[in-house]
């Protein structure tokens, strides 16, 4: 059989011995993001008559989003016939390898359609990293469980064995142990008992940190898209299309370089690495937090006093209590669009060594310039840790410390996504004004009159 394989980790995606169509997916850098009723099938070839069976094997992931991963099930179906239903990868921080026997029944001479399909139940993305078919291995690995002999012998005399642990692959449970017997040069065979342990389990993943790339713009939103759309209301999402809902990306197509190009030849200088970046991952961008709604496109960037005048002028005329803002406020760089009266600025005069410019909110309603972040990543990294914190807090503060059961169906829905449904409604809708940052309002996104 033909070397059968579909690769995302690279881009663009490489195939052999087949091709594939995709729906509602977004292919990425390193990753097929296949969201809420989106799919991908992958077309290939058999030569002669069809195998009695074939395996077929998914490498993918569930990104993690805040404390739990949303569920991310699939069907699996290769011509019409279904492999696997509601198959759901474990979340964490690395790919999960998964293996299905197809059927010969299920097989074709010539073109087979093999069809990964999300489930639209969906809460979160499934990254898929790459699909091997290839002649059968299942059964193969749960016969030599039993019926082959593994020989370990010692490296040229030496007296230690090279191996530390050995591993069984099966598609039959767990076994609880194996026994066998090693010999010596000239002894009698001794016997022993081995006990079969879990794998170790996979790392805790720590707070995201700031992106810099494209690709790492990607993955970051990507997973903070899911969470927003996870735990928001739906009259918070009145401005996001179902296609964005579809794909769980509160974005839109990356600006390309030409589009960049123009707007550091308008601004007359070239923009700092992390935001120039995030235009080219999404050119714009919804509910980045929750007290800014839009980002501004490349199109749409501009200085301060020339892209919103009005502001510009309140905080020259000392309204708001400016202060020694005015300076600032002549120079700063507008890069949101619209918020409950607050608004995003980066500082050209403020620049690190790696070309990063420091980032700053500026609100109405507050009296002089928020906290100085050190990039326009690093504060959108502190809103987003915010976020999660406050939601993480909404729904430890449901959970009656005296109730275990209240506490473990809470559990329970927040590992189904239902986020909303283990948290306990707020005591108020009013918009706490901002004395330290947005994020002590009291829902993780609202809007408030405009």
């Amino acid at each position: 059989m033909r070397a059968t394989f579909a690769d995302f980790t690279v881009d663009p995606p490489r195939f052999g011995n087949g091709t594939a169509r995709y729906r509602r997916c977004r292919p990425d850098r390193e990753h097929l993001a296949i969201g809420a009723g989106g799919s991908v099938e992958f077309d290939f070839a058999l030569d002669g008559e069809p195998p009695e069976q074939l395996t077929l094997t998914l490498v993918a992931r569930v990104p993690p989003l805040g404390e739990s991963p949303g569920p991310a099930p699939v069907d699996i179906t290769v011509n019409g016939h279904e492999v696997i239903r509601d198959f759901t990868v474990p979340g964490g921080a690395r790919p999960r390898e998964a293996a299905f026997a197809v059927p010969g029944e299920a097989l074709a001479a010539g073109v087979n359609t093999l069809c990964v399909h999300g489930s639209a139940e969906a809460r979160g993305l499934l990254w898929l990293h790459r699909i091997t078919v290839e002649p059968s291995r299942i059964g193969a690995c749960a016969r030599a469980l039993w019926e082959e002999r593994l020989e370990i012998t010692r490296n040229a005399g030496a007296g230690h064995v090279q191996l530390a642990r050995v591993g069984f692959f099966t598609a039959a449970p767990r076994p609880k142990g194996f026994v066998g017997h090693g010999r010596r040069a000239g002894e009698a065979p001794a016997g022993y008992r081995g006990t079969a342990v879990p794998a170790a389990p996979a790392p805790v993943p720590g707070p995201p940190s700031a992106p810099r790339t494209v690709g790492q713009w990607r993955a970051y939103l990507a997973e903070y898209s899911a969470t927003i759309l996870r735990v928001a209301d739906e009259e918070d999402l009145g401005d996001v299309s179902d296609e964005q809902r579809a794909v769980g990306w509160l974005g839109y197509e990356g600006a390309d370089e030409e589009s960049i190009l123009a707007l550091e030849k308008r601004l007359g200088t070239r923009l700092p690495p992390s935001y120039r970046a995030f235009l080219g991952a999404s050119d714009g961008w919804l509910n980045i937090s929750p007290f800014m709604w839009r980002m501004r496109t490349a199109e749409t960037v501009g200085w301060l006093r020339e892209a919103d005048p009005e502001t510009w002028s309140v905080i020259r005329g000392g309204a708001a209590g400016a202060g020694d803002d005015t300076a600032f406020m002549d120079r700063a760089l507008l890069v949101s669009e619209e918020g409950d009266a607050q608004h995003w600025l980066l500082d050209p005069a403020d620049v690190s060594e790696d070309g990063e410019w420091a980032a700053y909110i500026w609100a109405s309603w507050y009296p002089a310039l928020g906290d100085r972040h050190a990039s326009f990543a690093a504060l959108v990294a502190e809103e987003r840790t915010g976020f999660e914190d406050h939601t993480a807090h909404e729904a430890a503060a449901a959970r009656p410390e005296s109730a275990e059961e209240p506490a473990a169906r809470g559990s329970a829905e927040a590992l189904r996504g239902e986020a909303r449904k283990a948290m306990a409604p707020c005591p108020t809708d009013t918009p706490t004004p901002r004395t330290a940052s947005p994020r002590s309002s009291c829902s993780p996104i609202r809007r408030s009159a405009r």
